[in-house]
């Protein structure tokens, strides 16, 4: 798995994204991005590479992009309040009392990519933890939370190799 961030330059976040991807993809594969098209819940996918898998991410300061063997979902996002009416909208008491908010968040997110499922899944996808470890909704995923510059970030997969940090891009995205 390779995951790597770089910071929006003057670009819409979608589109930093994408040429993150296309340039993690083509060091990867030494090959230029193939055709990118989306599953009917909206995960995006290579249907000529079945075998590779990517997941995206932008917020207003940063991009991520994840490719991976295995299937993989990422978020990132930056520091804000979340209000009390989005809180009780996507957290369970039990999270409030674990999570930070924002780090809850993009736990769930993450997991959301992985999966491929909608937004409204939030309400009803469940973390906990236990002994300082990431317990995910299913027994075949695992999560991992990071902070990148301050900004909260997450990795979710179904493979079991994690990165330890995730890399810094110093390459242009000029699209």
């Amino acid at each position: 798995m390779k995951v790597l961030y770089a910071l929006r330059e003057g670009f819409d976040g979608s589109t930093c994204a994408y040429a993150l991807l296309s340039s993690v993809f083509e060091s990867i594969y030494g090959e230029p991005l193939p055709e990118i098209t989306k599953t009917p819940n909206g995960k995006p996918y290579f249907p000529s590479r079945p075998n590779i898998h990517f997941s995206l991410s932008h917020s207003a300061s940063h991009v991520l992009c994840a490719v991976s063997s295995n299937p993989v979902g990422v978020d990132i996002e930056s520091p804000r309040q979340i209000s009390e009416l989005a809180l009780r909208f996507f957290c369970s008491p039990d999270e409030a009392v674990l999570f930070d908010p924002l780090d809850l968040w993009v736990l769930k997110e993450s997991h959301i990519k992985l999966i491929g499922g909608r937004l409204p899944l939030v309400k009803t996808i469940r973390f906990a933890m236990k002994t300082g470890v990431i317990i995910t909704p299913d027994e075949l995923s695992m999560s991992k939370l990071y902070h990148i510059d301050d900004c909260p970030a997450a990795i979710s997969t179904f493979g079991r190799n994690l990165p330890d940090s995730i890399e810094h891009y110093c390459g242009s995205l000029d699209p």
